[in-house]
């Protein structure tokens, strides 16, 4: 186990560099916000008071739609990051040209591909997650200035859209890791061109045979589908917003899919550390 945390401590420090890019993003996105603000107030046309504008949503509508919302921009870009580091997991030894050196070390090839799988999914989910606490830290501030801030539902909020992005990256994270270990260069890129190739394939052959052939790429989109903040119904300003909230919890979280998108990670990552263990060490 000690051996296992010196690797997570190794990755985690060859991939510190990449894993902050997202928060320098966020912290531009913010300042240029800021100045976009600056210059709408100094100039008289930034209106502050949601309370004054007619059909306004309730205030808890507002503090769920936000906090969720708000999340969008660091969550495509952790989905981004993480197949940027995923997608190299297994072939960044063989770049550096020390694929024999840690080949050759008394840890275990499973511990090996454990760290950097863990690092390149997990360790965007930290960072998401730091991001998020600032955002909602900040939000808390303007929406108690401008309208009201409330806790429970803000927080709901948020959570929803970490989790789902968080289920997102798993799932692109994992196939991400499981080409990097089938090609050794650009592997998100050649593993989508081969699903997308086997789909026309598959599409063409069920055309002109009258066949039924599954759609891999239609199971893969099915099996990452998960609520987001564009899945919101224009039903939440006519509902309960406490029930929604509950709504959105089941179609994320408490469903069989998501069993399925944890086994099916898991599959991924087996089959990806079998392969790299089996490549010949050159």
């Amino acid at each position: 186990m000690h051996k296992f945390k010196a690797l997570i401590r190794k990755d985690l420090q060859i991939s510190k560099k990449t894993l902050m890019i997202p928060i320098w993003i966020t912290a531009g996105f913010y300042l240029l916000i800021l100045l976009i603000s600056a210059f709408a107030y100094f100039s008289g046309k930034l209106s502050m008071d949601l309370g004054n504008i007619q059909g306004s949503p309730p205030s808890e509508t507002i503090n769920y739609i936000v906090n969720m919302a708000i999340m969008g921009l660091p969550g495509l870009i952790s989905l981004i990051f993480i197949i940027i580091l995923t997608q190299g997991a297994l072939n960044e030894n063989i770049r550096n040209n020390s694929e024999l050196f840690h080949r050759s070390q008394p840890v275990s090839i499973w511990y090996q591909s454990a760290s950097r799988y863990i690092v390149g999914i997990a360790g965007n989910w930290l960072v998401l997650f730091a991001i998020a606490i600032f955002n909602f830290l900040l939000v808390a501030i303007i929406l108690a200035i401008v309208d009201k801030f409330m806790f429970t539902t803000a927080l709901a909020g948020m959570a929803q859209s970490i989790v789902s992005f968080m289920k997102t990256g798993l799932i692109i994270g994992s196939l991400t890791f499981f080409c990097s270990a089938v090609f050794k260069d650009k592997a998100f890129l050649q593993g989508l061109a081969i699903i997308v190739g086997v789909q026309f394939l598959f599409i063409i052959l069920n055309a002109l045979m009258q066949w039924h052939l599954p759609l891999p790429l239609s199971y893969l989109i099915k099996l990452i589908n998960t609520a987001t903040p564009s899945s919101i119904s224009p039903e939440i300003f006519n509902e309960n917003v406490s029930y929604y909230i509950m709504e959105i919890w089941k179609k994320i979280l408490i469903n069989w899919n998501t069993l399925l998108q944890v086994a099916v990670s898991g599959v991924l990552f087996v089959g990806a550390t079998l392969i790299y263990k089996s490549r010949e060490i050159k």
